[in-house]
């Protein structure tokens, strides 16, 4: 069977599609581009309330009791739900994503001899989770790698993370590096007279744009303006923590927006401040955009934020943020610099034709496994 003419079918499962997160923005793209290369796809999930626009023309199936919280019994009736759907479906291979569906997904999957992948976007027991959270998760992590064929993982450092823990036998893991779309610069980058920060985030525990306001309030001498996009159960919060900090007329609140090629493309500088990553999509679309980058070096960030195209500082380090903005805003000629060589990356390192390439080289890898 020759993987330039024969398809396969495809299942992917998710605990949510109700918001655009970095999994859920993945998957998207990936169902996308699974469909218009022909091959048969479907997507199981819990939550679909909004669910991201062009699914309509996609098999969804709806698992009600998939959620991320942990309810035994529920978890026991969506992994019998989501065994009664992959029977009907008959697939060639299930690809899992996010904690839940993951262990769910795999363990309904291999119940049917299914061949089974979970995608790792980001570890629950990473550094900077909590310390006994950490430990049940990797447990749980562990138990579940024996009813895995293979785990991606989206970054080296997460690859490499997994292995130290002893949570997946070398083996049975693979690093395949997030990819976004490109999308070819119409124009040499122009900045802005006045320097135009941007983080794009949910605003969750942890993402840190308290951090982040709290070093731009000890830059009011120069000119900047922050703009935050994301929604979340912080983000009020962090609105009065402007106001208090006396910069709230410089820093604007844009909410979720659809067109985030735009929101970077007026951007100057991008900046990610977070407590734990896998490796962030919106980094990438920063690189993509030509832009230069601060953010903390945490999980794979360090893998696309090197040398030359960024600076990385550390996590809770307020007077480090607020030096490598102080130099990004005074340097133009350096912004310039530095955003020349993000796109570079991204084009050699970042794409999303890249990342398929290697992700439907697997699929094919652990199908005919099976069929063999």
């Amino acid at each position: 069977m020759s993987s330039t003419d024969a398809k396969l079918k495809i299942v992917q499962v998710i605990t949510r599609m109700d918001h655009a997160g970095g999994a859920q923005i993945h998957v998207r793209d990936v169902v996308s581009y699974l469909q218009r290369q022909g091959h048969p796809v479907h997507l199981i999930t819990g939550a679909m309330e909004n669910i991201h626009q062009g699914f309509g023309h996609i098999p969804t199936y709806h698992v009600n009791k998939l959620v991320r919280e942990l309810r035994p019994l529920a978890d026991v009736r969506a992994f019998f739900e989501t065994r009664k759907i992959l029977k009907m479906i008959d697939p060639d291979i299930v690809a899992t994503h996010s904690s839940k569906a993951g262990i769910i997904g795999r363990l309904a999957a291999k119940s049917l001899r299914i061949p089974v992948i979970f995608t790792a976007h980001g570890w629950s027991f990473t550094e900077g989770m909590p310390n006994p959270k950490r430990a049940i998760y990797r447990l749980i992590e562990k138990l579940a790698g024996v009813f895995t064929d293979r785990v991606i993982a989206v970054s080296e450092y997460d690859k490499q993370l997994a292995i130290r823990r002893k949570v997946i036998h070398e083996r049975k893991i693979i690093s395949i590096q997030n990819g976004v779309h490109d999308y070819p610069l119409k124009h040499p980058k122009v900045f802005n007279a006045v320097p135009r920060l941007t983080m794009i985030a949910r605003f969750d525990i942890p993402k840190k744009q308290i951090n982040l306001l709290e070093s731009l309030s000890k830059l009011k001498h120069l000119e900047w303006t922050m703009h935050f996009v994301g929604d979340g159960t912080e983000k009020l919060k962090a609105e009065q923590y402007a106001n208090e900090l006396g910069i709230a007329h410089r820093v604007f609140f844009e909410g979720w927006r659809k067109d985030v090629e735009t929101v970077l493309e007026k951007s100057d500088i991008f900046l990610l401040i977070s407590g734990y990553e896998g490796l962030p999509l919106s980094i990438l679309e920063a690189m993509r955009a030509g832009l230069p980058i601060i953010a903390t070096e945490v999980g794979g960030v360090k893998e696309a934020v090197k040398v030359g195209n960024g600076i990385l500082v550390e996590t809770d380090d307020h007077e480090g943020l607020k030096s490598a903005i102080e130099r990004l805003i005074k340097d133009k000629d350096l912004r310039t610099q530095m955003g020349t060589k993000s796109r570079k990356l991204f084009e050699e390192q970042f794409t999303f034709a890249k990342m398929m390439e290697e992700t439907m080289s697997l699929y094919w890898t652990i199908a005919r496994k099976e069929e063999n």
